[in-house]
């Protein structure tokens, strides 16, 4: 059993990882929407983008590159967690207060059939 100043001693060193933490995830957050606030990007890769998924390259914004990668990578690498990332863009994922989940999926009649002959290969 612990004292009571132990305790407080405690409560106070996870205060104060807990605050360390928010801080570094703000300045993480705060990077971010800077570096998405940049104008420049490397044009190469708003071809590739455009390329792959039949877009005019001047279409192209920051926001449909990184979804347009994350697809390609919950397709081509089977990665659970894009996968999730972008389920929850669409609106496809829902979060209920209780932490629990929800994912609410459409599969076409060609897609239903293409998967068949994944599977059995």
């Amino acid at each position: 059993m612990r004292t009571k100043d132990e305790q407080k001693e405690i409560a106070r060193r996870g205060g104060i990882a807990s605050g360390r933490a928010r801080l570094a995830k703000k300045h993480g957050r705060e990077l971010v929407q800077a570096l998405l606030a940049a104008k420049e990007m490397d044009p190469a890769v708003l071809a590739e983008v455009a390329k792959s998924f039949g877009l005019d390259p001047k279409q192209v914004t920051k926001d449909i590159a990184m979804q347009s990668r994350q697809i390609d990578k919950a397709i081509r690498k089977a990665d659970t967690k894009a996968y999730l990332a972008v389920s929850k863009v669409s609106g496809a994922l829902e979060e209920k207060e209780d932490k629990s989940t929800t994912i609410n999926v459409t599969i076409s009649a060609e897609a239903a059939a293409a998967g068949a002959k994944w599977s059995k290969q």
